[in-house]
């Protein structure tokens, strides 16, 4: 899938999303339009009364009864009516580990149906929350209880519920005045005793209810951030260096259990709500770290100072939350609220709006150089629109707004919107495209594979016909020559080639007229060592670079697999033309052949000095084992060549311009390996430092010595360790290792910056 029918993918699902999310509409529209019985509770006062009796909880509060407060309704209709707005209660001190013994009060609301008849349906109550023990009655008539107490009048089980709907018996409702009763039973300095959300609380059809607390889509999109979670774990077991899999994995879990539990699906699994509080409120805390590590994992393969700090903090409020009473629970939650837009700030600011903006200059001037000038606004916004960071921004930014709203509503309104939702679905998608994008070479492969033998099925009868034409071509382009030409594009497809080329290629035959994505490509026919695994994109990518800069002609050694598995080695000589169109190249294969001099070859000793280039490392490795096939098989050869190879380029890359593993990953990563090179070798401090390569070969063995001018490793304690090697060490060792198999002796030098390499011939 292209990245741009992705993005489409992506933002259409956004779109249904937020239409068929109820709870993205205003509780009080949608119950208005949607029912014919409509009573809006947060219109009417509500007397409270401290203790509780039948008494209370049935009549109409006593004028003179000075305990009754009354809490009319507010301006824009939304109102928190807790146990902390009472005056007479016990306020919380910040950070107080102080518990209250609970009390309990009177909450009452009185409404008017006018004329009963006219309900048809069954009515039901809708409480946006309560907690933390209750009870509801209706005209004195027991609803529903959720009181659990211990014989020492303590809280044996917390029921701080959002969402609380049941039906209501149209027979206890009377004409006229009716008595809506609460028994609250509380900590007192615990925030969400009494009604601490802000709407809605109504009383319509229990039906209309029913439909607006539905909860299976928002629960089906937790069950796949769970379920993309794990997927994603599992990548990182069987690929451990990608460790950007393991937290997007941890994040996608965590997201989907934060927003599970805030479902009122979660009661029926865990009914102590003190208990989901904490998971909600860990789950919360963890999702700002998972996501601040997984972006600049994925961005730069580690984590900056500013990330390790957010992930200490939250870490000590996940943990402080565990053992702490709720009141202080709460009071850390404050905490994280006010710190949370600091911590999205260094997020979106820093690791995510300085490394695009960072990334898309180094583009703009490398456009600049190549003179593929364009203005630096367009060139920010291709690399907005058309590159993985930047989609992450775009995600990044709605994720940004979107919680920054949530914030102020939970801080200043208490309203339960969670338009965070939206941002955190978007970027998480977004996410996973990105992480999508890292396999898709494999997936076109097959893709590729799988659509080719589909088409050979489909084409059949007409491949005749395309072959006589095609023949033609050929004959006209490409007659007076047995080597193996072939014509191809500035990405290395396969325009035009004659029979020679089909043949050497192990090619059956290629569709011209095929679409881009469909063509055959250079670098899918060659043979890529696993232990080179970029280097073979790499060269190729340096081959165009010279030819677009360059009228002199490339060559580039390689290796062509034949049907069997095996290879052949060749250079591929390749001459840049100009099309109407575009630049095309214009290939040549040059197959190797063992010359006179290797056949008459007894033995022979040179000394070499190269410079610090891939190109000269290639050469002098192909020079100095070209004769080994004097003695040994023609596969040995080009495996002790390999090794050579590998151990010339170490001294290069990491001996003389003392480049890191973290910094030549990096750079192949944002696909600016070469330039990176290149500004490596012009740097003073390394631009006058050479490899000194000598070889030596007889009848009985021949020796390598190679040798760089640079620092030197502790070479010895890299010898142990590949003792017993670790896929992490492999990783970033694999040449060394396949060395010492290779060869009978491996000796370094004290300092660790020139090593002897004997083999031995079996006579």
């Amino acid at each position: 899938m292209k990245q741009k029918d992705a993005q489409k993918i992506v933002i259409f699902i956004i779109l249904c999303f937020i239409v068929c999310d109820v709870n993205f509409l205003k509780a009080n529209d949608f119950y208005s339009y949607k029912s014919s019985l409509y009573i809006d509770l947060n219109k009417l006062p509500v007397y409270v009364h401290p203790g509780f009796s039948k008494n209370l909880a049935s009549n109409v509060p006593d004028a003179n009864d000075s305990a009754w407060k009354i809490f009319q309704p507010s301006n824009n209709n939304s109102r928190v009516v807790r146990f902390l707005e009472i005056d007479e209660i016990p306020k919380p001190r910040f950070f107080s580990l102080k518990v209250y013994k609970p009390i309990e009060y009177t909450f009452l609301i009185m409404f008017n149906i006018q004329n009963k008849n006219t309900i048809s349906t069954v009515p039901g109550l809708h409480l946006a929350s309560i907690g933390d023990n209750w009870e509801i009655y209706l005209n004195g008539k027991l609803l529903k209880s959720e009181v659990h107490l211990t014989k020492d009048g303590e809280i044996a089980s917390h029921r701080s519920y959002r969402d609380v709907y049941m039906p209501l018996d149209s027979s206890w409702l009377v004409p006229g005045l009716n008595i809506l009763a609460f028994r609250i039973i509380g900590e007192p300095t615990n925030t969400p005793v009494g009604f601490s959300f802000a709407h809605p609380y109504v009383i319509t059809d229990y039906e209309t209810i029913r439909n607006y607390n539905n909860n299976i889509w928002n629960f089906g999109f937790c069950v796949v951030y769970i379920f993309i979670g794990f997927y994603y774990l599992v990548l990182y077991l069987f690929r451990r260096r990608d460790r950007y899999n393991l937290f997007y994995g941890l994040f996608s879990i965590d997201l989907g259990l934060y927003f599970f539990v805030r479902l009122n699906t979660v009661y029926q699994l865990i009914a102590d709500s003190f208990l989901i509080m904490k998971i909600e409120f860990i789950s919360l805390y963890m999702v700002m770290p998972l996501i601040s590590t997984f972006i600049e994992v994925l961005s730069i393969n580690k984590t900056r100072w500013g990330t390790r700090i957010i992930v200490i903090f939250c870490s000590i409020l996940s943990l402080a939350t565990i053992f702490v009473p709720s009141p202080f629970a709460h009071d850390l939650l404050k905490i994280w609220q006010y710190s949370a837009l600091f911590m999205m700030l260094y997020i979106f600011g820093y690791a995510v709006l300085w490394d695009f903006f960072s990334t898309a200059y180094r583009r703009w001037k490398r456009n600049a150089v190549t003179q593929n000038r364009t203005s630096l606004g367009k060139q920010l916004l291709h690399d907005l629109l058309k590159t993985s960071l930047g989609n992450v921004v775009i995600g990044a930014l709605i994720l940004f707004c979107t919680a920054v709203v949530d914030i102020f509503n939970a801080i200043f309104s208490f309203k339960d919107l969670l338009l965070s939702r939206y941002g955190l679905f978007l970027f998480t998608s977004i996410s996973a495209l990105v992480l999508a994008n890292r396999y898709n070479f494999l997936f076109k492969q097959l893709n590729y594979a799988n659509d080719n033998l589909e088409k050979r099925i489909n084409d059949l009868m007409s491949a005749k016909l395309r072959a006589e034409k095609n023949e033609i071509k050929y004959r006209s382009l490409f007659t007076g020559t047995n080597d193996p030409i072939a014509l191809l594009d500035k990405d290395f497809c396969i325009l035009e080639c004659n029979g020679a080329a089909l043949n050497y290629f192990n090619l059956d035959e290629i569709d011209f007229s095929s679409s881009q994505e469909e063509k055959a490509k250079l670098t899918d026919i060659l043979y890529a060592d696993q232990r080179e695994q970029f280097s073979l994109e790499e060269r190729f990518s340096e081959a165009r670079d010279r030819l677009l800069h360059s009228k002199q002609p490339v060559e580039v050694q390689a290796q062509i697999r034949s049907p069997i598995g095996e290879f052949k080695s060749c250079i591929l000589r390749m001459e840049s033309i100009r099309s109407s169109k575009e630049i095309e190249i214009l290939l040549r294969v040059i197959p190797s052949k063992i010359d006179e001099l290797t056949k008459g070859f007894i033995e022979g000793r040179e000394h070499y000095v190269i410079e610090n280039t891939l190109t000269a490392a290639d050469e002098i490795t192909q020079h100095v084992s070209k004769n080994l096939t004097k003695y040994i098989s023609a596969e040995d050869a080009n495996f002790l060549k390999v090794c050579i190879r590998e151990i010339v380029i170490n001294a290069i890359e990491h001996g003389n311009l003392e480049i890191t593993f973290d910094e030549k990953s990096r750079a192949q990563r944002e696909r600016r390996y070469f330039e990176f090179l290149q500004e490596r070798k012009e740097n003073p401090k390394y631009k006058e430092r050479r490899v000194n390569v000598e070889y030596s070969i007889t009848k009985e063995r021949a020796v390598f010595r190679i040798t760089d001018q640079g620092k030197g490793f502790d070479h010895k304690k890299f010898l142990k360790k590949m003792a017993d090697p670790s896929p992490d060490l492999l990783e970033h060792g694999r040449g060394l290792f396949m060395t010492l198999s290779a060869f009978d002796r491996v000796v370094y030098n004290t300092k660790g910056n020139q090593v002897v390499l004997e083999k031995h011939f079996s006579k």
